[in-house]
């Protein structure tokens, strides 16, 4: 069996099972760190799940409903994220930073149930929940969200299987067009969660970073959830900050992926203060969500003294289609291999797959 392979029927049904496993074998195990600092173990983060979705659940969510989370990186998104999968509703997760009328073409499109929004976290989100007229905060120990509530909306059918119902809707960048929502199933997720975390030897000791916003596919599937599904920890970034980094490097971080400008960044901010980069404890870096420059990839091994590591995926295919391996590092700009279980086919301008060592596309 190839390194990363896994048996479809070892995946829970639904993405809050991660959560609910780990606070029943390890529930003081430290699951995530929030933007203040405030540590959450996983029986915690059980207990702000079950709030968040009597929450949701008095805002009239029920299963099939779609609930709009306007959010950043925080406790209380992760919280609001499973809650809805403890309804069988679907999580639709929105970067806060939006503006107003990509945030309304959204909503209409989505037709939500209940809207939340992370309004401690980000003035951005607390905007949008002026503009929609959301309640008082609800407060959980996950952090707080204000929610419009019991908005028309036809329930999609609930399905057994996690195969085939959905957990989270994505809306792509709309780069040939309007955004569109990607339906992604709690099966979609777990799949790249697995095996991209075993392709990365992630385990329970590693203390995972998460920069990448938990809206986008990348942040949500290769961050938070593969990390969660290994049992480990992982801190919550709101928005990225270089000089903020490279201090949290020192502080025991093992694995840290990012989009290629946020290490550029990084780079630019040690070089004009000075400061040398320390970072003990990591072990895995990689990069991925846009094209990675081979003159970018040798400065970043440099400071780093570590392989960067980098992969292609998209939206529809629920993140990863192909990541480099830890075994063997890779000295050019190559994706890697797919992941085991994804076939890959190249084909040219007709259609048809291209011969062996033609150009095409996937």
């Amino acid at each position: 069996m190839d390194e990363g392979a896994i048996d479809l029927t070892e995946l829970p049904e639904r993405i809050h099972h991660l959560v609910d496993r780990w606070a029943a074998e390890t529930p003081g195990a430290p699951a995530l760190i929030d933007h203040d600092g405030q540590t959450l173990n996983y029986a915690a983060l059980r207990d702000g799940v079950s709030a968040m979705a009597a929450a949701l659940a008095d805002a009239g969510v029920r299963g099939g409903d779609r609930v709009l989370i306007v959010n950043e990186n925080s406790a209380v998104t992760v919280a609001a994220l499973f809650a809805a999968s403890r309804l069988d509703a679907w999580a639709v997760l929105v970067n806060a930073r939006l503006a107003p009328v990509e945030i309304d073409r959204i909503c209409q499109h989505s037709q939500p149930r209940a809207i939340a929004f992370t309004h401690t976290v980000s003035q951005e989100a607390a905007a949008h929940a002026d503009r929609y007229g959301a309640g008082t905060s609800v407060m959980t120990i996950a952090g707080a969200v204000r929610i419009v509530a019991g908005l028309p909306a036809t329930p999609e059918p609930v399905k057994s299987s996690g195969a085939f119902q959905v957990a989270a809707m994505i809306y792509t960048s709309g780069t040939t067009g309007d955004p569109k929502g990607v339906m992604l199933t709690h099966r979609n997720l777990l799949f790249t969660a697995s095996v991209s975390g075993r392709l990365r030897r992630i385990g329970r000791s590693d203390h995972v970073i998460q920069l990448v916003p938990i809206a986008h596919v990348f942040g949500l599937a290769s961050v938070l959830l593969c990390t969660l599904n290994a049992g480990a920890r992982i801190t919550l970034v709101p928005r990225f900050d270089a000089a903020r980094l490279a201090d949290s490097l020192q502080s025991g971080i093992t694995v840290l992926q990012g989009v290629p400008a946020m290490y550029a960044k990084l780079l630019e901010h040690i070089e004009s203060t000075g400061q040398r980069l320390r970072a003990p404890g990591l072990r895995y870096i990689s990069a991925g969500g846009s094209p990675l420059d081979i003159d970018w990839k040798r400065s970043i091994e440099r400071y780093f003294g570590l392989p960067l590591n980098n992969g292609y995926g998209l939206t529809e295919c629920s993140c990863n289609v192909a990541i480099t391996r830890v075994d063997s590092p890779r000295d050019d700009d190559s994706i890697g291999l797919p992941l085991p279980g994804v076939d890959v086919r190249f084909v040219g301008p007709d259609g048809m797959d291209v011969p062996d060592g033609q150009i095409g596309e996937s």
